[in-house]
């Protein structure tokens, strides 16, 4: 005769309160048919684990942290004698970063950066990063003078001091790049630091990189360099992040010169190379070196551990 529900209801009642031992002798059940109830419980959905007594024994295992981390779905893991746990929770901090501007030359039109900065306004930016080459500088290259819609330190100046101080709604900070230091090889002209002496809300912060912190508990490190690109995308910016001691990694960075977009995490450190404003130049497609050329909305969410998480989104000009 099957046995009715409501009867192995009561059973698991006297089992959750008084135990198997008791139960037993109760329901005069040998442990054949004691058994034999527990897997009619079961089939029946009704619980014969006695949820009070196992979350009581937790509380008295674990920290106020580690039961909150279980109560989101953490996991006691097997080999752990604590729950991981990992926040991902922090205060957001919205970057609008761009580079390799390269004021002056024919390929770099300055209604890209005040398109950039429509974006970065909507997308209500704490700063913006400049990654280096902010002017096009001039080289002995041939035919570069050609190339030069403003010529030398004077005018190239004047037409990033008039392009960026279209930017008002907070701080620009900016690194110099191999371009810009041409002006300081020819003739000991700083032009992005004289640029920044001028625009108020605009920060020179070191020549080819320099650090920024976020909310006082995390590094961002801006980089440009002098070297060159390499076949994989990400090699350049691994290479750059092995030769970083320790001590002296950052939590982030925003790299320049190549012109390419490239996201990696390596040696734990969160790296973006954000491309270019500037189109492929001639001098680019007689290398073969294509040209990766828009801009990026970084958000870095920062927690006393440092950045807990990262986005990216990659706004590209098609031209």
């Amino acid at each position: 005769m099957a046995v009715k529900k409501e009867y192995i209801q009561k059973v698991v009642a006297v089992l959750l309160s008084e135990g198997k031992e008791a139960t037993q002798k109760q329901f005069n059940l040998n442990n054949e048919t004691f058994n034999r109830y527990m897997r009619l419980a079961k089939g029946y959905g009704i619980t014969t684990v006695d949820r009070g007594k196992i979350i009581s024994q937790i509380v008295q295992n674990y920290t106020d942290k580690e039961l909150e981390a279980i109560a989101k779905g953490g996991r006691i893991v097997p080999g752990y004698g604590k729950v991981p746990i990992v926040s991902f929770e922090g205060e957001r901090v919205r970057v609008g970063a761009m580079t390799d501007t390269h004021l002056g030359h024919i390929k770099m039109p300055p209604e890209r950066i005040y398109q950039a900065f429509d974006e970065f306004k909507k997308a209500k930016v704490d700063f913006i990063t400049h990654s280096g080459d902010v002017t096009e500088g001039m080289s002995n290259r041939p035919g570069h003078i050609y190339e030069l819609t403003h010529l030398g330190y004077d005018q190239q100046k004047a037409l990033a001091v008039e392009v960026f101080g279209q930017w008002k709604d907070s701080p620009i900070y900016a690194i110099d790049g191999n371009h810009d230091r041409w002006f300081l090889k020819s003739n000991g002209a700083k032009v992005v630091k004289d640029i920044a002496e001028v625009l108020p809300n605009f920060d020179f912060i070191g020549h080819d990189e320099g650090d920024i912190s976020l909310k006082g508990k995390a590094t961002l490190k801006l980089w440009h360099g002098e070297d060159g690109n390499s076949y994989a995308l990400s090699y350049r910016l691994q290479k750059i992040l092995e030769s970083l001691t320790g001590g002296e990694k950052p939590n982030a960075m925003i790299c320049g010169h190549t012109h390419k977009f490239v996201e990696i995490f390596e040696r734990h450190v969160l790296c973006s190379s954000v491309g270019c404003m500037q189109s492929q130049t001639s001098w680019m497609r007689g290398k073969r070196i294509g040209a990766h050329t828009g801009f990026a909305i970084i958000d870095y969410w920062v927690n006393d551990k440092g950045i807990s998480k990262k986005t990216a989104t990659w706004h590209p000009f098609y031209s």
